[in-house]
């Protein structure tokens, strides 16, 4: 039962892997550890041939049906394509750090609301349009505070906030706009909340789906990516608003290629970077459907 068990474990690993279908479950970072995982499997499962031979008979099999459970939850429930429908719109940590700041030297402006990462507030939002730090899609995330050490003060993005963020995207189509790639977009989306100025005015063009929020006006979508930064549990559709007649002729996930210019716009409160003068044309899915991002 042993073998069986080994070779079943190491069966489904394999196949997660080579049918590609293991990016929708961890980021690729993790593969490594996974195609350990077969190898040991299969090593185990060639330790126990030789207990074959013994012909132990009535043997205990009830304790093996526990190893059994992945592949029994591999095949109940397959690997979700298209995202999981978390949506949500990021916000700036730096906003988030000066509205902090303004209700610590003596109580926030009136209108403003209070924001920061330990404290429960109205900047998240998540696919019925309400606030809930406890809902999946209202996690927010941004180039500020997503660094590479993870104990970056304030300051250290403040100083690096001189630099104008946009350079570094410097691939252009052949009508001007500068092509964000899959593995671009997670960082660029993040700065354009952190550095709007930098970006605004400039065109852009990148491979998007289509996302929905109910709050959305009728000429307006989410052109954006699912982004995970560990696994499926953390996966997130990420979207810019998109001033578009073509948002009632989408379907939800749709796969488009967009391309427009960043402007800016006022939601729930806050200035979020927005694509105007867009042109959409539909396109084939990416071989890598999720945008993969670290932060550390």
């Amino acid at each position: 039962m042993k073998l069986i068990v080994f070779i079943a474990l190491a069966t489904l690993l394999l196949y997660e892997l080579l049918s590609g279908k293991v990016y929708y479950y961890v980021h690729p970072r993790y593969l490594y550890g996974i195609w350990f995982a077969v190898a040991a499997l299969l090593v185990f499962a060639l330790t126990t041939v030789g207990e074959l031979q013994k012909g132990r008979h009535n043997p205990d099999i009830k304790p093996y049906f526990l190893y059994l459970l992945p592949v029994v939850f591999a095949l109940l429930f397959p690997a979700m394509e298209g995202g999981n429908g978390n949506i949500a719109i990021a916000q700036s940590s730096k906003a988030q750090e000066s509205n902090l700041n303004e209700n610590q030297a003596g109580g926030a402006i009136e209108g403003d609301e209070p924001a920061g990462r330990n404290e429960k507030s109205n900047n998240s939002w998540d696919t019925s349009g309400n606030s809930s730090e406890d809902s999946a899609g209202s996690v927010l995330d941004s180039a500020g505070d997503l660094t590479s050490d993870g104990n970056s003060s304030y300051e250290e993005v403040e100083d690096a906030a001189e630099k104008d963020r946009s350079l570094k995207y410097k691939k252009k189509t052949e009508d001007g706009a500068i092509l964000i790639s899959d593995d671009e977009f997670g960082c660029w989306y993040f700065e354009l909340f952190d550095f709007l100025k930098d970006f605004k005015g400039k065109r852009y063009q990148f491979t998007a789906q289509v996302l929905t929020m109910e709050d959305l006006k009728d000429n307006q979508l989410l052109a954006g990516r699912y982004i995970m930064t560990c696994c499926a549990l953390d996966l997130i559709g990420y979207g810019l608003i998109t001033e578009t007649g073509l948002s009632g002729k989408l379907k939800e996930n749709q796969w488009i290629t967009v391309t427009g210019t960043i402007g800016e716009y006022k939601y729930k409160g806050n200035i979020v970077p927005m694509l105007k003068d867009v042109v959409i044309t539909k396109t084939k899915a990416p071989k890598e459907e999720y945008v993969y991002y670290s932060y550390y």
